[in-house]
């Protein structure tokens, strides 16, 4: 290669061949170094040789006539050669001869017998009709399928520029298909340069080719519309929009500019109107600097089109059919999907069961599809263009095959996508499919009905299974705590159901039935938000259409019960506990009714009127319940079963509650022992119960063993779930409060803070669990006597739980207690006494006037008194405080012996009053 590093020899004729220049030409400068590396570093593999893969429409040939303009001045022949197929390839070869030969037509001067021989040849070819082409015409047509000429003349071109008869050379091989076809057209590269632009990416030290980055597509979109970079930011965001509707696809993005160039449209209207326009775009709007492509080879012919995003794929689409027809249908599958992140073995399962074919069958396809860049693989998974995808969806829409992709995807949907407690990393496998599923449910809603009423035009596809799905996914998201997803597809069910008018009575009983699951499941979800107002409307709302229902057999009853039951939890929860028994035992009775004392149903009622009477202080009651649903799920379900070893953590729950913490350590202990045997040590379950655990360590004082079960707990939480699922929230939560115990406040400080960040990003800063942590900090700055910060805590968390709660609960009063100890030790006795009774008033209505939790507070209004003086006020009230301590926990109950410790100090103080009064 003697004078291609230079300038080309001026004594020789210069034939340059080329379509015009590349217009807007952006970016890219990294793709062409590796071009020049490719031509000019030695030791680079195929040195002479650029090949540039990429998907159609990314720019390659643009790439490479863009190059050889540039460098036009280098070589004495650039010529370019349509290598779609054999016969534009000869085609162009038998120009490049012809071009050459007439180069050299002056007789004064003598040429090499090489050249002398192709002379002769083109003024053979050119006398000989029978095997030339029409070029009148758009189409090439063989006349004769003797090629023994055409042959000869292209390996004498090959023989000229071999031997630099006519000095240095660049020939561009656009859009190269058969790999095997095009090496026998290619000259040795000694004296020259060739570059080769394809989809398939079988080269070797191929350079690939992506779409634009972004900045890119703004920078191209920008030029080509005379947007100057200072202009105003919305100009900016809508080219931002628009390259980010196309994928950042080139071919797509110069279609749109020009349109909208050609409209004197404004750019936000095409960005609003980008749906209606882009069939037109993409079939008809060729940009300007398009030039003419070869199709295929078909009974001798090519048909010559113009390139535009449509016929750019549709050629691929069509040539990959004919290599591999699997490979095909699979693409057509993968259009229905979401583009980015395909994991192999969805393709896999999908194809085996929607094309009925091996798995071997579809790893040879999915070869095919990634060699010729119609999907690209990352190392995890595949990618496919999203422009491709409409492609494929426009060419099948209103044929029948778009029905039958979708009503198999959603089958398939359907029966994977559930939540499986018992294989939490499966589920969270299954979360990564609803994307796709989304992409399908948006292609169905788009194109057919919503209520799927239009029986008649989709009679393959079936809106109660969309919902059914729905559902399920709800499901998910519900129980991996991602309420607010869990919510908005519940929602989706809702509001597609409510305008449903379906005749058929049949249908119309599905659909009510679904209608009310839906209801039912969003007010389960919102339940967890804390929203118990709007949770029981909603349960009440289901337990209507539920009772309306036409159905004879037991479902309706069923439902009923399952209803009921709800609508117990909810007034449990904001501490209508009498409430909740009315509606529990409903439930229980109705349930035993109609499916038997020994169901699984009975047995989840049984536990909540356990945790009804474990709230009341009625914990022989309480626990009885609890065996009574221990016993149904033995019977049923086995020792060995995952909800046998959960009721043991109910158990363990009630016993807590109520300080019977060596029992509760047994049943908590059992139950992790049956998970770590069943599901692994590493299971959530385990974290769930080592979490339990630790909590009633804490309790005992026992901090070390309290502390090892938190972090083996968190450490199970971080490598199952990462690092900013709720469930870390409430360990870090556990462990600030052992760090507390500690007093190790800055270990405790940092686990609360982490507890709080993580509650607010995913529950957001309202949500009444961040009103839980924050009282915890308000607890830290208590033990630090920072009053003021506490009280800023504590008032924070006063407001979350008045609106989300009610100014009545629980959980309410505990803050009401808290507040009131800050001010007793500021002392503010009469805001201290003021709040503390607002605790106690609480507390009494909801758990009654003799529950341990109204001991706590009226042994700080004993402390109160003290404190003032008054020591008989004092007295009443922590000997009250007492007598329930005794009856509830018993005498020798730590909290107890606390109790009576300061009646022995304010009777000795009464008695040295008396000696000194004496």
């Amino acid at each position: 290669m003697n004078n291609i590093d230079g300038q080309r020899q001026l004594d020789l004729p210069w034939i340059i061949s080329l379509p015009p220049k590349v217009p807007f030409f952006t970016g890219r400068r990294d793709l062409i170094e590796r071009i020049d590396e490719q031509f000019h570093s030695p030791g680079v593999m195929n040195q002479g040789m650029a090949v540039i893969v990429g998907i159609g429409g990314v720019g390659k040939s643009c790439l490479a006539l863009h190059y050889a303009h540039t460098n036009v001045k280098r070589y004495n022949i650039i010529t370019w050669l349509n290598a779609e197929n054999q016969i534009s390839l000869q085609n162009d070869m038998v120009k490049l001869g012809q071009r050459i030969v007439d180069a050299i037509s002056d007789p004064t001067r003598s040429i090499p017998p090489t050249l002398n021989t192709l002379k002769t040849l083109i003024e053979q070819y050119q006398k000989t009709p029978a095997i030339r082409y029409d070029l009148t015409s758009d189409s090439l047509k063989r006349q004769s399928r003797d090629t023994q000429l055409l042959e000869r003349i292209i390996e004498v071109v090959k023989d000229v520029l071999d031997q630099q008869l006519m000095g240095g050379w660049l020939l561009i091989y656009d859009n190269v298909h058969e790999v095997k076809m095009v090496n026998k057209y290619i000259p040795t590269m000694r004296n020259g340069h060739i570059m080769l632009t394809s989809r398939h990416r079988s080269w070797d030290d191929a350079i690939e080719m992506d779409i634009f980055d972004r900045d890119t597509s703004i920078e191209f979109m920008q030029r080509v519309l005379g947007i100057r970079h200072d202009d105003n930011q919305q100009q900016r965001n809508d080219c931002n929009n628009i390259a980010d509707m196309l994928g950042d696809l080139p071919l797509a993005l110069i279609q749109a500019a020009q349109y909208i160039k050609r409209k004197k449209m404004n750019v936000a209207t095409y960005v609003n109107q980008f749906k209606s326009l882009y069939q037109i775009l993409w079939q008809q709007e060729a940009p300007s600097s398009s030039y003419k492509q070869y199709l295929s080879e078909k009974d001798d012919q090519c048909v010559i089109v113009e390139q535009t995003v449509e016929t750019t794929w549709q050629i691929a689409i069509s040539q990959i059919s004919r290599i591999n027809p699997i490979a095909s249908d699979l693409s057509t599958i993968a259009a229905y999907l979401s583009p980015n992140n395909i994991n192999r073995e969805l393709l896999v399962q999908l194809g085996m069961q929607i094309l009925h074919v091996s798995e071997n069958d579809i790893e040879i396809a999915l070869n095919v599809l990634h060699d010729y860049c119609l999907m690209s693989w990352n190392g995890n998974y595949y990618n496919i263009h999203r422009l491709l995808q409409l492609v494929i969806r426009h060419k099948y829409q209103d044929t029948g095959i778009d029905e039958v992709v979708l009503e198999k995807l959603f089958q398939y949907y359907n029966n994977v996508l559930f939540y499986d407690r018992r294989n939490i990393q499966q589920t969270l496998t299954n979360v990564t499919l609803i994307e796709h599923f989304e992409t399908a449910k948006n292609y169905f809603n788009i194109n057919y009905k919503r209520d799927g009423s239009n029986e008649a035009d989709c009679n393959h596809l079936d809106r109660h299974v969309v919902n059914s799905i729905l559902l399920n996914i709800s499901q998910i998201y519900y129980h991996l705590a991602n309420l607010e997803r869990a919510k908005d597809c519940a929602e989706e069910v809702i509001t597609t159901l409510s305008s449903t008018d379906d005749s058929s009575s049949g249908e119309h009983e599905n659909q009510k039935y679904q209608f009310s699951q839906a209801i039912k499941l969003k007010g389960k979800i919102i339940m967890e938000m804390n929203d118990y107002d709007h949770a029981l409307i909603h349960f009440h709302r289901a337990l209507d259409l539920e009772r309306q229902s036409n159905d004879e057999e037991n479902t309706s009853h069923i439902e009923i019960g399952k209803t009921l039951q709800l609508i117990g939890q909810a007034n449990c929860r904001i501490g209508k506990f009498d409430m909740s028994r009315q509606y529990l035992q409903q439930a229980i009775e109705l349930q035993i009714q109609h499916l038997g004392e020994h169901h699984l149903d009975v047995s989840k009622t049984y536990l909540w009127l356990g945790r009804v009477s474990s709230k009341t202080g009625h914990v022989n009651e309480a626990l009885d319940y609890a065996n009574k649903a221990l016993k149904i799920k033995q019977e049923l379900l086995g020792e060995n079963n995952l909800d046998v070893a959960m009721i043991y953590e109910t158990i363990g729950n009630i016993c807590r509650e109520n300080y019977k913490y060596n029992e509760a350590l047994k049943h908590f202990e059992d139950a992790i022992q049956f998970y770590k045997l069943h599901l692994g040590e590493s299971a959530l379950k385990v974290a769930d119960g080592l979490h339990s655990i630790g909590r009633i360590y804490r309790q005992i004082k026992d901090l070390d063993q309290a502390m090892s079960c938190g972090t083996t707990a968190l450490n199970i939480k971080q490598k199952q779930l990462g690092p900013n699922h709720v469930s870390l929230a409430y360990t870090f939560d556990e462990l600030g409060l052992i760090y507390m115990a500690k007093d190790d406040f800055d270990n405790a400080k940092d686990n609360l803070i982490k507890s709080l960040q993580i509650k607010i990003k995913q529950l957001g800063e309202h949500h009444v669990n961040v009103a839980y942590t924050l009282d915890k900090i308000g607890l830290l700055h208590k033990a630090n006597k920072n009053y003021l910060q506490a009280m800023e805590s504590f008032n924070q968390s006063l407001e979350i739980k008045k609106k989300r709660l009610s100014e009545d609960h629980a959980s309410v009063a505990y803050t009401y207690h808290q507040i009131g100890v800050i001010y007793k030790e500021q002392s503010d006795y009469i805001n201290s006494l003021s709040y503390l009774q607002l605790a106690l008033k609480n507390k009494t209505e909801k758990f009654g006037s003799n529950h341990v939790q109204a001991s706590y507070t009226l042994h700080e209004i004993g402390l109160l008194y003290k404190k003032i003086g008054d020591h008989k006020e004092a007295l009443k009230y922590l000997q009250n405080a007492h007598d329930i301590k005794v009856q509830q926990l018993g005498q020798d109950h730590i909290r107890a012996i606390d109790s009576m410790t300061e009646i022995n100090h304010i009777r000795e103080q009464m008695q040295r009053v008396k000696i000194t009064i004496v």
